[in-house]
């Protein structure tokens, strides 16, 4: 045998067929993982304000400096005035189930929609 084989055939095969199933996976839960089709404000963690995703508009709720944003489908956070703006450097969400958070002003930026079992 030579020590000087960095890999063996065993090896390339096995690498191979890793690869091949994490293209698989990957291309068979994309189609799973689906959009929201509205975004839900929570304030102390009840809605105080539902926006349709498919329409942009902007949002800020009365005497908050807060700012939402939807624009394209997606939502974020565009300004606040908390200190470490952690919910503005989030972006834009816009898959069920992701959220984006201002624990200073305990607020929630949430995607919903439609019927879901589980969030992948």
């Amino acid at each position: 045998m030579d020590k000087n084989v960095f890999f063996r055939n065993k090896d390339i095969i096995m690498i191979g067929i890793i690869i091949m199933i994490a293209i698989v996976l990957y291309f068979g839960i994309k189609p799973f993982i689906k959009e929201g089709e509205k975004a839900e404000i929570l304030l102390d963690g009840k809605v105080i304000k539902t926006l349709d995703l498919s329409r942009d508009a902007s949002y800020s709720p009365e005497g908050m400096e807060v700012v939402f944003e939807v624009k394209d489908g997606k939502a974020r956070f565009v300004s606040s005035d908390c200190p470490d703006k952690i919910c503005v450097n989030t972006g834009f969400i816009d898959k069920k189930g992701q959220t984006a958070v201002c624990l200073p002003n305990r607020l929630v930026l949430r995607i919903a929609g439609g019927d879901t079992d589980a969030v992948l």
